[in-house]
């Protein structure tokens, strides 16, 4: 069978599309987890061990784990990294913007490969080979590339990582972007041909290393529409949701 990213013929694992280091926070105590969608009124069943088909060969797997163990650590702790509130959001820097940069890359385009139907809205046609090679030749490519916008969702005063959302795809300001969740974060990814707007960067991983992150209540999960208004509000772009 061949490898979705090396596209050699090797044996392939049983590969996770969202790293299973996300997922240990949500499994119950016989290790299961629910997959919720606000999109629809009915919940999913139980999942077990993650979400997982037979995408990469070993050598990928390990080749992905080094973006994976970085934002672990990013995410939950363990690097040194600064974290600042920011006008009732958070500005992160120190980041190590090749490796977090291609942690992002490799989901998106992991589930844009993926058969699951959890992954059925996620199709980044010619972007996919794109993305691929940058993955595989361990080139982030420049800020506003692919790039991905996130916000840190909260229920109350609490963050909420009890669940992962199935990915949605919208569009703001013609660009096309797909809507996942997963991590306590909303991670809104701009899949276009041309240019972002320049203005976008203030939420960008940057090539420094700084990423600035709104925080937003579970109540506001509509988060792509969401997102788009209030740039909108702040007179940044259009609201042009389809």
């Amino acid at each position: 069978m061949y490898c979705k990213l090396c596209q050699n013929n090797k044996k392939l694992m049983n590969s996770h599309i969202i790293p299973e280091f996300i997922y240990k926070p949500l499994y119950d105590d016989k290790h299961r987890f629910h997959v919720l969608s606000t999109y629809s009124a009915k919940g999913k069943p139980m999942e077990q061990k993650g979400i997982r088909e037979k995408l990469l060969c070993t050598d990928c797997e390990q080749h992905l784990s080094k973006y994976e163990g970085y934002a672990r650590k990013v995410l939950f702790g363990g690097v040194n990294i600064v974290v600042q509130n920011d006008n009732g959001g958070i500005v992160v820097s120190e980041i190590d913007y090749k490796y977090f940069k291609l942690f992002q890359l490799s989901i998106l385009w992991r589930a844009s490969v993926s058969s699951h139907k959890m992954f059925k809205n996620v199709n980044l046609g010619k972007h996919q080979h794109m993305i691929r090679q940058m993955i595989l030749s361990d080139i982030p490519g420049h800020q506003e590339e692919y790039c991905c916008v996130m916000m840190a969702i909260k229920s109350g005063s609490d963050g909420m990582g009890t669940f992962i959302d199935q990915p949605e795809k919208g569009r703001i300001d013609n660009h096309v972007v797909y809507r996942f969740i997963f991590g306590s974060i909303v991670w809104i990814y701009f899949v276009s041909s041309h240019k972002i707007p320049k203005l976008i960067n203030d939420f960008l991983l940057t090539e420094k290393g700084n990423i600035r992150l709104a925080v937003k209540d579970i109540s506001e999960l509509d988060c792509v529409k969401g997102f788009a208004q209030d740039l909108h509000h702040m007179g940044r772009f259009s609201n042009d949701i389809a």
